[in-house]
């Protein structure tokens, strides 16, 4: 039986959702630890560590970005790219949880579903940047991802409806 392009996709989300899901546990006991010790840091030195953490996610996310544009652009290259971008996906989302928020909440939510969307990523991007309406019929598979990873969350679901009606986060 063939999967449809669209199906495969999905199911390469999916991949990373169970990947996601088992880092969880992992992860959330370090997460209490590092945002307080990273935001105390943080306010210590007056915000200038927030300029090496800045660098480090723009390191993680142009790449990934870059692999989810890859990814609906080049449908041979899709499963060898799937075996990089998953990783580098689940890497960045651990990344986006343990550092600190700084009070920015609907940033930080809007960072774990752009890397939590992947391979949807770039069209998350674009939908951000006010590119892309997510009511169209090219984004019926970032819809569906960002459907089923905003339910039951109101700070995402606050998060897509800002993006929508293109106001800006955390006024």
């Amino acid at each position: 039986m063939l999967i449809s392009r669209r199906q495969g996709i999905v199911v390469a989300n999916r991949i990373l959702d169970v990947i996601l899901t088992v880092l969880a546990w992992i992860v959330l006991p370090l997460q209490i630890v590092t945002t307080f010790v990273l935001g105390l840091l943080a306010s210590v030195s007056f915000g200038l560590l927030l300029l090496p953490i800045s660098l480090v996610w723009m390191v993680l996310i142009l790449p990934m970005v870059g692999a989810s544009w890859l990814c609906g652009r080049i449908e041979q290259l899709r499963n060898p790219i799937g075996l990089l971008g998953i990783p580098l996906a689940a890497v960045a989302h651990t990344y986006a949880c343990l550092v600190p928020s700084m009070g920015e909440f609907e940033r930080r939510a809007a960072k774990l579903m752009l890397t939590g969307c992947w391979p949807f990523s770039w069209e998350f991007w674009q939908f951000q940047a006010g590119n892309l309406d997510i009511d169209s019929a090219d984004a019926e598979s970032l819809r569906e991802v960002l459907l089923r990873g905003s339910r039951n969350d109101p700070l995402k679901q606050r998060t897509i409806d800002r993006m929508q009606r293109r106001e800006p986060l955390d006024p």
